[in-house]
């Protein structure tokens, strides 16, 4: 199972479920549920909705999406549960539903990952955390990297998404060229 594909819901322990919910924003009849169970990095949830905003846009209303921002060993944690990889990871998209009709899914995304990243590169860490989630949202809707052509027009569309956000992102990510 990719990390992308349809988790069961009754078998799938949600964030939106089982955690409080710290900031629900509703923008274009899209609900965004926002958890921040991590004390790495301040989340700023007006840049998380807008974020979500721009990869929306104005096509998917009754979306309803969780967003939880967490640290490594709960990301790795529901890696090795979901899909049998003892290891961390950036971030877990879950689509709860099919993405053809009302989206409804959840992002999984590890703050820790994206500020050990963010100081590797020596890159920003705000940025790297709204990369991680555009990612998880163009997962959602069906974006696939898991070859070289997939890989280079998901990232093209996350590259013109945050430069609209106004961030500065690398072209070659992933280790395709």
């Amino acid at each position: 199972m990719s990390p992308c594909e349809k988790v069961p819901e009754k078998d799938f322990l949600t964030y939106r479920k089982n955690h409080k919910t710290e900031y629900k924003y509703i923008i274009n009849k899209v609900i965004v549920e926002i958890a921040n169970l991590q004390k790495h990095y301040k989340i700023k949830n007006s840049i998380i909705t807008r974020a979500a905003k721009e990869v929306l846009g104005k096509k998917f209303n009754g979306a309803k999406l969780s967003i939880a921002f967490v640290d490594n060993k709960e990301i790795k944690k529901l890696n090795n549960r979901y899909f049998n990889l003892n290891e961390v990871t950036d971030v877990i998209a879950f689509p709860l539903n099919n993405h053809k009709s009302a989206l409804n899914g959840e992002i999984v995304v590890s703050v820790e990952t994206a500020v050990d990243t963010a100081m590797k590169e020596n890159i920003d860490v705000e940025a790297e955390i709204i990369l991680y989630v555009v990612h998880g949202l163009l997962h959602l809707l069906g974006y696939r990297d898991g070859d070289r052509n997939d890989a280079r027009i998901m990232h093209e569309k996350e590259s013109n998404i945050l430069k609209t956000l106004g961030y500065n992102v690398p072209t070659v990510e992933d280790g395709f060229q």
